[in-house]
């Protein structure tokens, strides 16, 4: 087995779960604005937006680490940081808006369920 580093370029690229987990957003949230309420809809967005964003973050930071770009405590330090302003962005959103709680989680798991997926497309024979 061949280990390789990610380039700078390459970390940057939305990826394929980054690209599936907005589509499912946007459909998602499309179908919870037509048959739901706005704020069904919105809540599906918002939460499936975040959790792209969270994901594409982590992807950055492990890229780094695994590129050797940044140290270890530099790395664990931007872990806590982001985080904690995406416990805040949470809190603020679903506390001073009228974002749904059932849109946004439905929205977390639809990005769940999208890496969930490509996690099990890429396995071979069962094993991860």
């Amino acid at each position: 087995m061949k280990a390789t580093t990610m380039e700078r370029t390459e970390i940057l690229k939305l990826g394929v779960i980054e690209k599936y987990g907005l589509l499912l957003t946007a459909a998602l949230g499309l179908l919870c604005w037509a048959v739901g309420s706005a704020s069904l809809g919105l809540g599906v967005g918002v939460g499936g937006g975040l959790a792209v964003v969270n994901f594409f973050a982590i992807k950055m930071v492990v890229g780094a680490l695994i590129g050797r770009t940044e140290s270890k405590r530099f790395a664990v330090f931007v872990m806590l940081v982001k985080m904690a302003v995406f416990v805040g962005l949470v809190l603020g959103i679903l506390l001073f808006t009228t974002v749904s709680i059932y849109g946004f989680l439905i929205g977390v798991f639809g990005v769940v369920l999208v890496i969930i997926a490509e996690s099990l497309r890429g396995s071979v024979n069962g094993s991860f």
